[in-house]
């Protein structure tokens, strides 16, 4: 028996160590890939020089990702598997600044970098001192805290004296870190701190964002700054890191190590872990600076991102201190702006682009002209009322600028060198023997795009097949418009009838068995595409594709979305008055309908999949909308239970909704609920509804 026990004993020891082993060894390859996914954000985003392909990046990412999930004891805070919330948000909170953000005084001469250089001089008095120059990035100001060296909270501008927390949209930018190396300084580790950067996108990627979008249907964005700016403040960090932001910090803060100088924390943030520009310089004087400003001003054309000037500031701490503040601006720093870049060139002619929804888009043909070191032969007009603004006509000669414009626009005409005889600009009354109309309140034209117009015909088919939607990658631009061209396409539902026309598609040039086969093979695997896909390629105007999601989410088939009323859709969180009344008027076109109806027949999928965890599908189909204060559990806490057992919440009360949830000092939602007949809970109800109490 001692025996027998003894040799269970030392079984049992083995399997533990044997399993402890594994354990070690799934540690060691989650840290391992931490480390190595970190080094190739690093040469991605701080050193652009990658040297994995990005599915090998998905690839270590992947298999990160599944290691944590099967060992959470395991997961770190900075991890780059934790950058990206899993929920949106309801909203940001406003805290003040530790310190007020400020802005800098504007300069557009090297008279007046003398100026300021005199009044440094001035208020320095005996004082020896230098300058920093940075470049001055076009984009939006952050400040990020952080404690114990982690990232704690990231905050906007605002006012200056207080801003929006956006730390979950912060997290999803790669060269940020969430977790700071360790650096010492002076015998003081640096691990309470804040920064200040500026957050911005390069070019190739806001012009991928608006290629994009063009693809889509949708307005095109103006400028990466404003992009930046509106990407910050999206109310989910799954959307935001779809944007590609990046980051360069230039000032620290800490307020138990003295720090030196602007130029020495230059370095001391770089070895924390964040980028700072490459193109920062030390001066003695305004020789050295008026060089630097020279050589920028030409060769600004040749960066990968916008920036609108040079910052000049005192180099030493304790002159910065010296010199203080005046109202909102620093005394020892200043700005040196660049003037917009334009050049002049002839307008050729307007043509007229028509989008997916049938919208029209004059853009001016222009005598192509070299500007910010591309050549221009393009530019946008925007809509009817820009042209006549400016009494923009054929045959003139324009000025056209870029500045912090990606797309070049026609700013003015040289009213000098008008031709005699010139005529205004007028939009006609068909395009291609089709109807244009202007609808009330908006600036653009529109053919009806329920028209046969062969070009909304195409784009209409190319968004449905595009990748977001139903990823039909063999049904590219030049495929549809070959099969619109030659009647194999006449409208979306004609997609998954190209398995009977195979022998017709393979007697064309250019199409052999497996070409064939590939796009046959596509177009039935896109039936297995979720719902949300579906619904984004119908191409419903303003229903973009986070839009998508949320309605999807929100009602769960699609027969529930045919009978949803304005009201109901109004209701949801992030679904504006525009989006709501397109998809209510989308569903009420009978040709809309019947599309639905055969698409549903052959198979696609119009409904949302079901989850089957325990209590989850409780709540599903369940509206609810919360009014006055809840004592033991936040309204927002409330939401996020409703939404965990599959319900939604709501903003608006109708007849449609299925609880109004009641607090102390109800609104106007409680008496709304009353005169509807809707059911209404106090806290107690709701609570047992839920399966707290």
């Amino acid at each position: 028996v001692f025996i027998y026990e003894f040799l269970k004993l030392e079984k049992l020891k083995i399997k533990i160590k044997i399993s402890m082993n594994e354990k070690n060894n799934i540690k060691d390859r989650i840290y391992f890939l931490i480390k190595e996914i970190k080094k190739h954000d690093d040469l991605y985003y701080q050193e652009a020089n990658p040297i994995i392909s990005d599915k090998e990046y998905d690839l270590l990412f992947s298999e990160l990702k599944a290691l944590e999930e099967s060992n959470p004891e395991f997961l770190k805070i900075d991890s780059p598997t934790q950058r990206v919330s899993g929920k949106p948000i309801n909203g940001f909170e406003t805290i003040a600044h530790k310190r007020q953000m400020l802005s800098l005084a504007n300069t557009y001469s090297i008279g007046e970098i003398s100026d300021f250089d005199r009044r440094v001089r001035s208020g320095l008095e005996n004082e020896d001192y230098t300058y920093t120059t940075e470049l001055k990035f076009d984009g939006v100001a952050i400040s990020l805290h952080y404690k114990d060296g982690e990232l704690e909270m990231a905050l906007t501008r605002g006012d200056g004296t207080k801003g929006d927390n956006v730390i979950n949209n912060i997290r999803t930018i790669k060269s940020i870190p969430i977790k700071v190396n360790e650096v010492s300084l002076k015998g003081e580790v640096i691990k309470d701190f804040e920064v200040r950067g500026e957050v911005f996108m390069r070019f190739d990627d806001f012009d991928e964002l608006n290629k994009k979008r063009e693809e889509q249907g949708l307005q095109l964005y103006a400028n990466p700054r404003n992009t930046t700016a509106g990407s910050l403040k999206l109310l989910d960090s799954n959307e935001v890191e779809k944007r590609k932001l990046q980051a360069s910090f230039y000032q620290l803060f800490c307020d138990y190590v003295e720090l030196d100088s602007q130029f020495d924390n230059y370095r001391i943030m770089k070895e924390l872990g964040f980028e700072v520009s490459e193109f920062a310089e030390k001066h003695n004087g305004i020789d050295e600076i008026n060089e630097f400003l020279t050589r920028w001003e030409k060769k600004r054309s040749e960066l990968d991102f916008a920036i609108d000037g040079i910052v000049i500031k005192v180099n030493e701490i304790k002159n910065q201190e010296i010199l203080g503040t005046i109202a909102r601006s620093p005394r020892w720093a200043v700005a040196y702006k660049f003037e917009t870049e334009t050049v002049e060139t002839k307008l050729i002619d307007i043509s007229l682009q028509i989008g997916r929804q049938g919208t029209i888009t004059p853009v001016a043909e222009l005598e192509p002209v070299l500007l910010s070191g591309t050549t221009v032969k393009r530019a946008s007009l925007y809509n009817e009322d820009y042209i006549n603004e400016r009494d923009i006509r054929v045959g003139d000669y324009v000025m056209i600028e870029k500045g912090g414009e990606i797309i070049p626009k026609v700013t003015k005409v040289v009213i000098e060198k008008r031709a005699e005889g010139s005529v205004a600009f007028k939009f006609p009354e068909k395009i291609d023997g089709f109807w244009i109309f202007r609808k009330e309140g908006e600036a653009n034209y529109y053919i009806d795009d329920t028209s046969n117009h062969p070009i909304i015909l195409k784009k209409k088919i190319e968004h449905f097949a595009s990748r977001n939607a139903m990823d039909i990658d063999s049904l590219g631009e030049k495929v549809v418009a070959e099969f619109v061209d030659k009647g194999v396409l006449s409208g979306i539902k004609d997609i998954y009838f190209l398995k009977d026309k195979v022998d017709v598609i393979k007697s064309w040039e250019g199409w052999g068995e497996k070409s064939v086969q590939k796009l046959i093979e596509a177009v039935e695997k896109s039936k297995n595409q979720e719902y949300e896909k579906v619904l984004f390629g119908l191409g419903i105007r303003y229903l973009g594709e986070g839009s998508a999601k949320v309605i999807a989410k929100n009602f769960s088939d699609i027969d529930k979305l045919i009978v949803a009323s304005k009201e109901d859709l109004r209701g949801v969180y992030e679904i504006g008055e525009k989006i709501a009344e397109s998809i209510y008027n989308w569903f009420r076109d009978e040709e809309n309908l019947r599309l639905i109806e055969e698409l549903k027949s052959l198979g696609l999928n119009f409904k949302k999949a079901e989850t089957t965890d325990g209590n989850s599908e409780k709540l599903i189909g369940k509206t609810f909308v919360f009014t006055g204060e809840l004592e033991s559990i936040g309204r927002k806490e409330a939401a996020k239970l409703v939404e965990k057992l599959g319900g939604r919440e709501t903003k608006s009360v109708s007849k449609q909704t299925s609880y109004v949830v009641v607090g102390a000092n109800p609104g106007s939602k409680f008496e709304n609920a009353q005169k509807l007949g809707v059911t209404i809970l106090d806290e107690k109800e709701f609570l047992e509804l839920v399966g707290i109490c």
